[in-house]
């Protein structure tokens, strides 16, 4: 019997995302896990107790997001918009909010803009909802883009953009003039701001001047909650009201919840956190710069992505890094970045900094490459 007669569309045209990288991490515990952009300092103690105490009560099914006040209440509070519940709901993780978000606003034969490159579900998962991609390219090597790179691309067919701010996987963050551009021209703009505690200038405000804005958070990166799947939609009540529409009833759990309100309790173990990343991130981007043939792009992310030429291979930097223990990422012929060029290093502790320094200099002395004094002992 040919079973494949029974697939939907979605089902043909779908891609499987392999994400082999965290397998690897949980295989090797003992290696560093510098791939996927988590945050390596463990949940809050507040986070922990509160888990704690709901565990007895797991037996139940949880309240879902739609009538949950108190959660969406909790989150609007975060980015500065009290009092505005109506205007989030929840996903179960920053993949999930992305299928929402295509689900809810998506016909077949939209198009929609996507920076590139881009965290990879975003494409992959258009075709799922009769979409077509339209790649918008940067401008540069440090992957800016203009304005015009987005409404040049701009058809009757098109439906939404979608831009992350700062990018993954480049760490590049659009200015707010750019964010506000998109916006005027009408079409539904997607912002997600998984990573914008690392940056600077959230755009959660616009919201009262563009109806069509739509911001994206999670609880994966400043907040160290990866393994609970957490992410939000803030949008207008009219656009949050067709997402609910299309979202999955009971899609948060009950641990989730608890665990993302203790996270917020704890302002101050979030702040010392993103605090660390931010220095350690540009330590890290300073001494990277003094390798011949690398050359870091600016972050405004938990990361670091690096382009390396005169001969390099980020795949054979990744697999000697990998040897010795720690798991980075490295990009052959990804969407958006051709070649063998680029690899990313998430902040880890600064002593995984140190540690991947100093595996460095040792991969360009084994191999006879040319060498700058660097300062890997500095803040010891």
């Amino acid at each position: 019997m040919e079973l494949s007669r029974f697939f939907s569309k979605a089902a043909k045209v779908g891609e499987i995302y392999n994400l082999h990288h965290f397998r690897l991490g949980w295989q090797k515990p003992e290696y560093r896990r510098l791939m996927g952009n988590e945050l390596v300092y463990p949940p809050s103690p507040k986070v922990v107790e509160a888990v704690r105490q709901i565990a007895d009560r797991l037996n139940y099914y949880p309240e879902d997001p739609y009538t949950d006040v108190e959660l969406r209440a909790k989150l609007a509070e975060y980015v500065g918009l009290p009092g505005r519940a109506d205007w989030i709901t929840c996903g179960n993780g920053s993949m999930e909010v992305i299928d929402l978000l295509y689900k809810a606003f998506l016909d077949e034969g939209d198009e929609i803009l996507i920076s590139t490159p881009d965290y990879s579900p975003y494409t992959r998962r258009v075709p799922l909802y009769g979409g077509t991609v339209v790649s918008v390219l940067p401008v540069d090597a440090d992957f800016n883009y203009t304005l015009e790179s987005f409404t040049s691309k701009i058809t009757s067919k098109t439906k939404m953009a979608l831009v992350s701010r700062p990018n993954n996987p480049d760490g590049h963050q659009i200015s707010r003039d750019l964010v506000r551009g998109l916006c005027d021209t009408g079409i539904l703009v997607a912002i997600d701001e998984a990573y914008f505690e690392f940056g600077d200038s959230p755009v959660e405000d616009l919201l009262d001047e563009y109806p069509n804005l739509i911001i994206s958070h999670t609880f994966s990166k400043a907040m160290g909650l990866a393994g609970i799947r957490l992410g939000w939609i803030i949008a207008r009540p009219e656009l949050i009201e067709a997402i609910n529409r299309v979202r999955t009833p009971l899609n948060i759990g009950l641990v989730t919840k608890v665990a993302a309100m203790a996270a917020i309790d704890d302002a101050d173990y979030i702040r010392e956190n993103v605090r660390r990343v931010k220095e350690d991130r540009e330590f890290l981007y300073n001494e990277l710069t003094k390798f011949p043939g690398f050359y870091p792009i600016p972050s405004q992310a938990n990361f670091v992505m690096i382009r390396v030429e005169n001969g390099l291979k980020a795949s054979q930097i990744y697999e000697y890094l990998l040897g010795k223990g720690y798991i980075t990422r490295s990009f052959v012929n990804a969407r958006g970045l051709p070649g063998d060029q680029y690899f990313r290093i998430t902040i880890g502790t600064h002593e995984d900094v140190l540690g991947v320094l100093k595996e460095l200099r040792n991969y360009f002395e084994e191999n006879s490459l040319p060498l700058q004094s660097t300062s890997v002992s500095e803040r010891m």
